[in-house]
């Protein structure tokens, strides 16, 4: 009987090296299968469940045409008209309890307001309005001094901050919109740039998302 030669043992390491990295591999498979299902609801909240896109026009300005020809003391009893643009792009409708509106200049107040409730449908537009009013407004002599020449001139700039409460959160919506009145004429319907997590991935999520 002829002796058997001692076995290799390179073979056995090398059997239990490939083993191993399989084991590594299905491991990691899981690990991957685990971690896509547990920022499934993540993504659907960032990418998908976004708020509408909102825009801002002001439809007539009163009160502040005073101000080219009134002393800085004078006070001023100002009505703004403006119309909220809603655009929802996405299958969730979108409604809101209500919502709350103020007209600055140069960080000045000169309305405030309150949105009436309102829903918007699911890749549906509504148009919203908002009224904004102040009683004896008295301007600082330096904001003032910056609006009247610019009122002379036949436009304002003025910056609207609104803050929208949903109703099924508790969490509001905020956003900051830059108009610029052109006298007795409308003003150009203007983007409005929302505070939310969600608006900044829309911000860079690709055309085919949005």
């Amino acid at each position: 009987m002829k002796p058997q030669p001692p076995p290799i043992q390179g073979d056995g390491v090398a059997k239990k090296s490939r083993a191993a990295k399989a084991s590594r591999r299905e491991m990691l498979k899981v690990l991957y299968v685990l971690l896509a299902l547990a920022s499934t609801p993540f993504l659907y909240y960032i990418f998908f469940d976004l708020p509408p896109k909102f825009s801002l026009q002001i439809n007539s300005a009163e009160g502040l045409d005073a101000v080219a020809a009134a002393a800085a003391a004078q006070p001023l009893s100002t009505i703004v008209n403006m119309t909220l643009h809603a655009s929802n792009r996405r299958a969730p409708g979108r409604c809101y309890r209500h919502g709350e509106a103020v007209v600055r200049y140069a960080g000045f107040t000169v309305a405030a307001g309150r949105t009436r409730v309102f829903c918007v449908g699911a890749r549906d537009a509504l148009d919203v309005p908002v009224v904004a009013w102040a009683d004896g407004v008295t301007l600082p002599n330096e904001v003032h001094d910056r609006m009247a020449p610019e009122q002379r001139a036949g436009s304002v700039e003025l910056e609207v901050d609104v803050k929208l409460f949903d109703r099924e959160s508790e969490m509001p919506t905020w956003m900051w919109c830059k108009v610029t009145t052109q006298g007795a004429e409308p003003s150009d319907v203007t983007p409005c740039r929302v505070f939310a997590t969600q608006n900044w991935v829309s911000d860079i999520a690709p055309r085919w998302m949005q």
